[in-house]
C-alpha cells in the first residue's frame, strides 16, 4: 500500500545550534489544527503538543532560553494562563501610567508601611481624613462668621459681645487655620489667662466649642470628628453655695424696684426664668387667660421651647402691664439697675448673682417635691437641681414665697400715667391681697 503523506503543513525554527526548538503544524482530520514542539534535550528528543501557535512559540521561547542556560528545570516554563495574568497586570498597571515592576514596587512599600491593616482600609481611612477635603478657613475668618452667625440668629447683646472678646484672645493667641488647631493649643491658650478664674476659664472654652460646633456645620471640619475645642481640658469649678433670697427680702426687693426692673425681678423669682431670657420675652410670651409663660426655642438658652406656669402671685404683681406689649425689657443696663435695687432695700453685701433663679428653683422644689418638674420648668436638668436644691428651704418658707402678693393701694416707683390708670382699675375691679404691712418696709 502506498503511504499516506504527510499532513505537516509548516515549520517554525526557534533559536539556533544545540537551541533549536521545531514547531511542526499538523493538520488533523477532524480539521483543527495541531503544533507540536519538537527539541532535543539530554540526547534525548521531546516533544509537546499546543492548540495554539501563539502558545507554542511562547513556550519554545521559554525553552531555547533553558537551553542556553544549561537549565532542566521543566517547573520554571510558564504556562499559558501564567502569560495571561501577566498581560492582564501590564495592562492594569498602564491605565495609571505605571509599569508593572514600578506598580509592584509602589505595593511593596505601601504593605510595609500598613503593617497588618488591609490597604483598603488604610485607603479609605487615608480618603476620609485628608485635610484638602474641606476648605481652607483661618481661626480670624471663622471667629467672623461665628459671630455674625450669632447675631442674625438674634443671641442676646450680652452673649455676642462676651463671645466675640473671647474669641478675640483666642485667634490673637493661636493664629493659622481652624483644621490645624489641636486640643493641645487650646490648652496652651486657657492656662494662658491666668487672670481668669476657672469659672470663666470654662466661659471662653464654651464658646471655643459652639465655635469649632459651627465650623463642623460649615464643611470646615471633619463631620465625624470631636473638635479640638471639645477634646481640650476643661477646668474644675470651686463648690459654691446656692445663694437665695429670703421672702422678707424678696418683698423688698419688689417693693423697692423701678416700674422698668420690677418684671425682670417678678418674672425671675417667681417663675425661675433666666434674665437673658426675660430679656427676649414679649408681653404677648404671658398667656395670662392659659396660666403660663411661653418661652419658644430662639429664645431660651437651651433652645427647647417650655411652658413656665404663671402663680396668681405673679399676676398681681404685673398687674399694670397686663394690657401691654411689645418687649418686657427695655433698658440696655440690667446689672446696674438690679445693683441700685439692691441698695434701696438694703440687701446685705448688695446683689446676689442668679439669686432670682436660684430662689425660684429651691422654693418650688420644696413646694412640689418633684425634681423632674421643677427642671422642666426651669429649663435645667434633673440631676443639677437634685445635687444643689433639695433641702435649702423649708415648704413653709416656699408657700410664703409663692403667696407673696402686693400690698393694697401699692404702685410701683416710675409707672407712667397709663399704667398707673390701668392699675388703679384693676385694683378697683378685683382688689389685691394685702400682705404684712411690716414687711413692706
Amino acid at each position: 500500500m502506498p503511504r499516506k503523506p504527510k499532513r505537516r503543513s509548516a515549520i517554525v525554527e526557534i533559536g539556533s545550534g544545540p537551541a533549536t526548538v521545531r514547531i511542526y503544524t499538523i493538520n488533523r482530520k477532524d480539521g483543527y489544527n495541531q503544533f507540536t514542539l519538537a527539541w532535543k534535550e539530554s540526547g534525548r528528543r521531546k516533544t509537546r503538543c499546543f492548540s495554539s501557535m501563539d502558545e507554542a512559540k511562547m513556550v519554545g521561547q521559554q525553552l531555547t532560553v533553558r537551553l542556553i542556560n544549561g537549565s532542566t528545570a521543566e517547573a520554571c516554563e510558564a504556562t499559558r494562563r501564567d502569560i495571561d495574568l501577566l498581560r492582564y497586570c501590564e495592562r492594569t498597571a498602564t491605565q495609571f501610567g505605571v509599569t508593572l515592576a514600578a506598580a509592584i514596587d509602589e505595593w511593596a512599600s505601601a504593605r510595609r508601611t500598613a503593617g497588618e491593616v488591609p490597604l483598603s482600609d488604610a485607603v479609605r481611612f487615608y480618603a476620609a481624613n485628608r485635610a484638602d477635603l474641606f476648605p481652607v478657613r483661618s481661626n480670624v475668618q471663622v471667629a467672623a462668621e461665628f459671630i455674625e452667625s450669632l447675631k442674625r440668629k438674634g443671641v442676646s447683646g450680652i452673649y455676642v459681645r462676651n463671645a466675640t472678646s473671647n474669641l478675640k484672645r483666642f485667634t490673637k493667641a493661636v493664629a493659622g487655620n481652624i483644621g490645624d488647631v489641636t486640643a493641645a493649643d487650646i490648652n496652651r491658650f486657657l492656662d494662658g489667662l491666668t487672670k481668669l478664674s476657672p469659672v470663666s476659664k470654662n466661659g471662653v472654652r464654651r464658646n471655643l466649642v459652639t465655635m469649632f460646633g459651627f465650623a463642623k456645620k460649615q464643611g470646615y471640619l471633619h463631620p465625624d470628628r470631636k473638635t479640638a475645642a471639645e477634646q481640650s481640658d476643661s477646668f474644675k469649678e470651686p463648690e459654691k453655695e446656692i445663694e437665695i433670697f429670703t421672702p422678707d427680702e424678696m418683698e423688698r426687693i419688689l417693693l423697692a424696684a423701678h416700674a422698668r426692673i420690677l418684671p425682670l425681678i417678678a418674672i425671675g423669682g417667681f417663675c425661675g426664668i433666666r434674665s437673658a431670657e426675660v430679656e427676649r420675652l414679649n408681653w404677648q410670651d404671658i398667656k395670662w387667660d392659659r396660666g403660663h409663660i411661653e418661652i419658644a426655642g430662639h429664645k431660651a438658652k437651651t433652645a427647647a421651647r417650655r411652658l413656665v406656669p404663671l402663680p396668681d402671685n405673679l399676676k398681681a404683681w404685673l398687674a399694670p402691664w397686663r394690657q401691654e406689649t411689645g418687649p418686657i425689657i427695655t433698658i440696655s443696663d440690667v446689672s446696674g439697675a438690679l445693683g441700685d435695687t439692691a441698695v434701696k432695700a438694703k440687701i446685705t453685701g448688695g446683689w446676689r448673682q442668679n439669686a432670682l433663679r436660684h430662689s425660684f428653683i429651691s422654693y418650688r422644689v420644696a413646694e412640689t417635691g418633684d425634681v423632674a418638674r421643677t427642671s422642666l420648668e426651669a429649663g435645667n436638668s434633673p440631676k443639677m437641681i437634685f445635687r444643689h436644691y433639695r433641702e435649702i428651704v423649708d415648704e413653709e418658707a416656699a408657700r410664703t414665697w409663692f403667696g407673696m402678693m402686693p400690698p393694697d393701694g401699692w404702685m410701683p416707683g416710675g409707672l407712667g400715667p397709663s399704667l398707673r390708670d390701668r392699675l388703679v382699675r384693676a385694683l378697683a375691679n378685683h382688689g389685691s391681697p394685702s400682705v404684712d404691712s411690716t414687711n413692706a418696709a
